[in-house]
């Protein structure tokens, strides 16, 4: 028979657990956002390497001035958009780890009301044995008397 406190307390490992699973599932998707904005700052740092060894090719044929104020141009919005990409991806990275702290504490809530019912597992079933051998030391002493 469950005591109202390990009633209690399992109830409480649910609603912990449950939480741990949504805290999991929120980390996840923060560190899915962090790879998919660490993919594109890589795609653009490439891009940007490609297009400066393009222009380094285009500079030894010569070219106008207007087109290389274009390329220089083009390449500065580049800067500014990986730029703008490195925060994405630092701002993510804090998500990340925002997320993990909280998904971290839910594993200590969820550890400790199992710990919690884990002993009130063990005194129960202590009370238990102690109540059997006392009925069975009541028992003994009634044979005893009974075979007198």
């Amino acid at each position: 028979m469950a005591t109202q406190q390990s009633v209690v307390l399992t109830t409480l490992k649910e609603i912990a657990s449950k939480e741990v699973d949504a805290a999991a599932e929120k980390l996840a998707a923060a560190n899915q956002l962090l790879k998919d904005a660490n993919s594109k700052l890589d795609m653009l740092n490439e891009y940007r390497g490609d297009y400066v060894k393009k222009l380094d090719g285009i500079l030894v044929s010569g070219f106008s001035a207007d087109a290389y104020q274009n390329y220089q141009s083009f390449l500065r919005k580049l800067d500014q958009a990986i730029l703008g990409q490195q925060d994405v991806v630092d701002s993510s990275r804090y998500q990340v780890n925002a997320q993990r702290e909280i998904w971290q504490e839910c594993q200590k809530k969820k550890l400790s009301y199992e710990v919690l019912a884990d002993r009130s597992d063990k005194r129960a079933h202590q009370q238990q044995l102690k109540q059997d051998q006392k009925m069975m030391d009541e028992h003994a002493m009634r044979m005893n008397k009974f075979n007198r």
